[in-house]
């Protein structure tokens, strides 16, 4: 991704690239048509069904310019798909399945359009009840994406094993955890939970600033070119996966096995996702699984505060056409029909805060409870940073704290303080 990020800035600088003139934010390609808006969706089928029936509605309908779509034409990553397109000057009009680090950075290459300053933005936020959502998405009052859905992290227990020694309810908080992996753990055989997701840069999202949103209350972790996680909530964090580790209740590596499934460990961080994972290969063990908030020192009194692993849709400024892409945008997002429909598709919570309590959901959420529980947390879950550095900067999240963590090498302050210290050098690099 940086080699096609620096090209692109090269391009933006007036350089020629394969024969394309890229001359800074200006729409280029005056060759861009203005009788259709060009769509590009997730390269994943229950999406792309989705899309086929929410574009064909509105091309039925007639409401605005006729959509085509297509799926991101992407081997690897959507990422680079799109910083290819943009470099070649073959971009969409509008695209989905965009995270929030990487809307910053094509904000930061001039590349998309401020949705919030768009007609009808206001009402749509108020419509989707995303007034709580909507921050994590937006900087300096300006919007570059917005969220199609919000995937929170919870955690999912065997409520077998945890009825079987002492719990009636999944754990709520780090003292909670401690009593059960203490009465279920053996040493090298079975752990109370999986604390650490994996070691990609990746997984940071699904172990640590999941925890660390927990603690804080959904504080965010960076602020411009400043880290802010080692700070209370980043120790209770990271002292509770440390204890873990140091206690052998948590494994350093659960390879390739489904720790749920075999009882290796009884508690582990899934996503909404994994719903359909465990019921096309897991039913059995699906049936038994109790979901439970994202732990911390203290129990919610409410949703706990989470990780969201939601995407989103961006506008690009080279469209001639968008306004009307926002328009067909609102329309899609705004119609609570077509969000059923999303669920029953895609099984991913609308990024939407009134999923709870709009009787339209209601006998969706009736047969679903895990499906409910995820709805319930969308509007306290929180996205990744807002910043064009995210790899870079999980990936020191990862050598710098969640490793010495799993090797006993530093402590949790020091670790904490030595992965924030290296993370405000980087970002003051990147200034």
């Amino acid at each position: 991704m940086t080699v096609r990020r620096d090209l692109l800035r090269l391009g933006l600088g007036g350089l020629a690239l394969g024969g394309l003139e890229l001359a800074g934010c200006a729409p280029r390609g005056s060759g861009r048509r203005t009788d259709v808006i060009r769509l590009w969706v997730s390269p994943n089928e229950a999406e792309e069904a989705f899309w086929k029936v929410a574009v064909a509605r509105w091309n039925a309908r007639g409401r605005g310019l006729p959509v085509t779509f297509t799926t991101i034409p992407t081997a690897g990553s959507s990422e680079d798909t799109l910083l290819s397109a943009l470099v070649a000057g073959t971009e969409p009009d509008l695209s989905t399945n965009i995270f929030s680090g990487f809307a910053v950075q094509l904000a930061a290459l001039g590349q998309v359009v401020d949705l919030a300053a768009m007609p009808g933005y206001a009402d749509l936020v108020a419509r989707r009840r995303m007034e709580a959502i909507v921050p994590g998405w937006t900087q300096g009052g300006q919007a570059c994406a917005l969220p199609i859905y919000s995937s929170p992290t919870l955690l999912w227990w065997r409520a077998d094993l945890l009825e079987a020694h002492g719990l009636s309810a999944p754990p709520r908080t780090f003292d909670e955890v401690y009593a059960f992996s203490e009465r279920y753990g053996r040493a090298g055989s079975r752990y109370g939970m999986q604390v650490v997701a994996g070691r990609d840069w990746r997984d940071r999202w699904f172990d640590f600033i999941s925890f660390y949103y927990a603690a804080s209350g959904g504080q965010p972790y960076l602020r411009g070119a400043h880290a802010l996680y080692d700070n209370p909530a980043g120790l209770a964090a990271a002292t509770f996966m440390d204890r873990m580790f140091r206690r052998g209740w948590t494994a350093l590596d659960f390879d390739a096995e489904e720790p749920l499934v075999s009882g290796l460990a009884a508690g582990a961080v899934r996503g909404p996702w994994d719903v359909e994972r465990f019921a096309n290969i897991y039913p059995d063990t699906l049936a038994r699984i109790a979901v439970g908030p994202m732990i911390a020192r203290d129990a919610s009194p409410g949703p706990a505060s989470t990780f969201s692993d939601s995407k989103g849709a961006v506008i690009f400024k080279t469209s001639r056409v968008a306004r009307e892409a926002f328009g067909f945008l609102a329309w899609v997002l705004g119609d609570e029909e077509l969000d059923l429909l999303w669920l029953r598709r895609t099984g991913l919570s609308p990024a939407r805060g009134d999923l709870s309590d709009n009787p339209r959901f209601a006998d969706y959420y009736r047969t679903s409870p895990i499906a409910r529980a995820y709805a319930e947390h969308v509007a306290n879950a929180r996205p990744p940073a807002l910043s064009e550095h995210t790899i870079d900067i999980q990936k020191i999240m990862s050598s710098r704290l969640v490793e010495p963590l799993m090797t006993g090498q530093s402590p949790p302050a020091a670790a904490l303080a030595d992965a924030a210290a290296a993370t405000d050098r980087l970002l003051a690099a990147q200034a």
